[in-house]
Formats: structure tokens, sequence, C-alpha cells
């Protein structure tokens, strides 16, 4: 019988855990829905159940997984006013820019689950210690340098939403509950002029 858990995360949102058979070091998001397989020698062994690492096994020191499904919240729809320089969820309307050069597209968007801690400015982490936790918006896996576009932190932007980093860890504990059911997405994003 499967056993439904999920990643604790560390301190930034993030765990480490080791792919299984070969040994990577990968880091997970906090409250991503794993499979607990089995302990063996003070390590927990699971199958990832959604996001980019969905299907993979890994292992983890045991302690790291929590038992059951999170208490999700239904999927996020989000408006980013380009003109207005706004960002509205849930939670209230908030700054957020991109490029003026190259904007993000006029339209609707997919917001992906987490996929890996994203090397950015270490002075956000003043702001916001969820600083690395980047929001793939698009279809499949992001491809580094291609023009990709993510909903993240920061206070330039160079075609992705870049949301002011005092308002980021709110929204990012809005997000990171958030969930479409098709083990991939948290909701859609809207981008208007």
């Amino acid at each position: 019988m499967a056993v439904e858990k999920h990643i604790i995360g560390g301190s930034d949102g993030w765990l480490n855990v080791r792919r299984e058979p070969e040994g990577a070091l990968i880091a997970l998001p906090e409250y991503l829905l794993v499979e607990y397989e089995a302990t063996h020698v003070g390590r927990d062994y699971f199958k990832v159940l959604e996001g980019v690492e969905k299907g993979n096994r890994f292992t983890v020191k045991e302690g790291n997984l929590k038992h059951g499904r999170p208490v999700y919240r239904p999927a996020a729809n989000l408006k980013f006013d380009l003109s207005a320089e706004t960002l509205t969820y849930p939670g209230g309307t908030i700054r957020a820019i991109t490029s003026s050069s190259k904007p993000t597209p006029v339209g609707t968007h997919p917001i992906q689950i987490a996929d890996f801690p994203h090397g950015s400015n270490p002075a956000y982490g003043s702001h916001s210690r969820y600083y690395k936790t980047w929001f793939y918006l698009g279809k499949g896996r992001a491809i580094a340098f291609n023009n990709d576009r993510y909903l993240h932190t920061g206070m330039v932007s160079d075609g992705c939403v870049t949301v002011d980093p005092s308002s980021w860890t709110d929204l990012y504990r809005y997000l990171i509950l958030c969930r479409r059911n098709d083990a991939t997405n948290i909701g859609t994003i809207t981008v208007v002029r």
C-alpha cells in the first residue's frame, strides 16, 4: 500500500536528497508530495509524485518526510499588470516588474511547481529566506539560457515577472501550497497591459 508523505524543507524551503541509485545530490522544494517506500539504516527511501523530479527515486536521512498530504490550496490565479507594475493575488496587490526590452508576453501562462534552487543575488536573502525559489512560467522543463521566464524575487528583470523582495515571503507562502491537480502546475498567471 502506498504511503503518501511530503518534504519538510530546510530554512530556505529546500531539502537536499540523494537520487537513487547513482547518489547525485538534488534539492527538492518543501511540501512536495512523495510516496514513502521504506526506511533502511537511518534513511528514508521514496519516489517523487509531482514536479520536475516526478517518478524519480531518492533517499534522505530519516525524519525529513512528514506523514500525509499537505493541505493544498486550489490553483493560483495571478494577474500581472505590465503598465501598473503590479501583481495581484489573494494576499493583495504587490509591486512587480519585467524587462522593458523583452517583457513577459501578454496572455495566460502556467506556473509550475518550483524546480530547483536558483542562483540569485544573496542580498535578497535579507528580505526573504525563500529568495532562491523561482516558479517557471511555461510548459515542459525550463532550458537554461533559452529565455525561459520565471516568477521570482529581485530588483532587476531580464524578462521574468520579478517581485519586490519585501513582498516575496508572503507570495511564496501562498504559492508553495497551491496545486492545479496535474502534478506539474500550481496555477496560472495572466499578463495584461
